[in-house]
């Protein structure tokens, strides 16, 4: 499922998505909607922003949130990629965990698309 567009509205079909299915995933609803309105606060567009519930990293050691920032239209390879993994470092022989968040970017690519001219359909991400 992926939500876009209005978040009030996306997080109120979840919610009744949720509830027709019988299912008690009310916390991880607030948490989403607890992110969406923490973006928000920052100057995040949250409506030009979509959460998928199927997304994840594929990564072993992400223990938390995780996401990925695509250029707008065709962006299927992400642009900048990462998440929390407060477990990493005990799987590295850490004695206890240590809180973490980090992320890449794939900088030649975002370079690309900031240098690529208006006309050729470039746009900035």
């Amino acid at each position: 499922m992926s939500i876009s567009g209005d978040p009030d509205d996306a997080v109120a079909q979840l919610r009744k998505l949720a509830s027709d299915a019988k299912l008690d995933i009310t916390a991880a609803i607030d948490q989403l909607e607890s992110r969406i309105g923490f973006m928000a606060a920052r100057g995040i567009d949250v409506a030009r922003t979509r959460f998928s519930t199927s997304f994840g990293r594929g990564l072993d050691y992400y223990t938390g949130f995780e996401f990925e920032l695509h250029k707008t239209g065709d962006g299927v390879e992400p642009l900048v990629a990462g998440g929390r993994y407060d477990g990493l470092m005990t799987q590295l022989g850490a004695a206890t965990p240590i809180p973490a968040v980090g992320f890449s970017v794939w900088v030649e690519t975002v370079t690309q698309i900031a240098r690529a001219p208006a006309a050729s359909g470039g746009s900035k991400p």
